[in-house]
Order: structure tokens, then sequence, then C-alpha cells
């Protein structure tokens, strides 16, 4: 039987502004939140979907996991309209057999004039 040691030591990401971190890992966990950076202003839910799982995928692999270790995610959108281009694109994103306890929550605005943000929490990477 393995024994797994988790480390006590809170590993903080590049900072991406004052106040906050990229990713944050802690005891075999790892935090994240991606946005829509660098989109359109006249992007859609779908494109800025897209963008926002592609920083997630940098993020995670930065901190030396991936989406494949993905255990919980809180979506943000800032209209249920929006929601089926969110959610196709969120499908497309997971390999198959890879789920996760995922809520979508509406909210009135996000930074940015932004459409959504994710936030995730994975295991960390099996060298943990």
């Amino acid at each position: 039987r393995a024994v797994i040691t988790m480390s006590k030591e809170i590993t903080r990401g590049p900072t991406p502004g004052p106040g906050r971190s990229a990713w944050v890992k802690y005891n075999g966990l790892v935090w994240t939140v991606g946005v829509p950076k660098g989109r359109a202003a006249d992007a859609d839910i779908a494109t800025q979907t897209k963008i926002t799982l592609a920083s997630i995928d940098e993020r995670l692999a930065q901190a030396g996991t991936s989406k494949e270790r993905i255990l919980e995610a809180t979506v943000f959108i800032t209209s249920f309209d929006d929601f089926k281009g969110m959610d196709d694109e969120w499908k497309a994103w997971l390999p198959e057999g890879i789920g996760a306890s995922r809520a979508t929550v509406g909210v009135a605005s996000l930074a940015n004039d932004d459409k959504v943000e994710i936030k995730v929490t994975c295991a960390a990477g099996l060298e943990e």
C-alpha cells in the first residue's frame, strides 16, 4: 500500500495583478480561475468560453496538473440565454469519461464586461 505525503506548503503561481495568483496549490489540490483575457469586444459566449478554458489549461499546466484531474468547477455567466453556447464548449473541452462537479451561476456582471468566468479545483499532479 502506497503512502502519500501531502505538502503543507502553499505554492502560488505568477501574479496576474495585485492581490491575485494565477493558481494556488496546497495539500494536494490546485485552484485557479479562467477569464477570456484578450478577447474581441464582440466575442460571443462560445468564443469567450474557449479562451477561458485555454487559460485554465495553461494555468493548470503551470501548476503541474491538468483538466483530467478536475474535481469541481463553478461557471459564472451573465446571461442564461448563453448557457448552451458555454455548455457546448465545456463538454468539448473535457476528455470523454472526465466529468466534474459543476455549478453554473448567473451573475449581473463580470469584470471587463466578460460573459463568462470559470473557477476550478483540481487534484495536484501525481508527483504530489
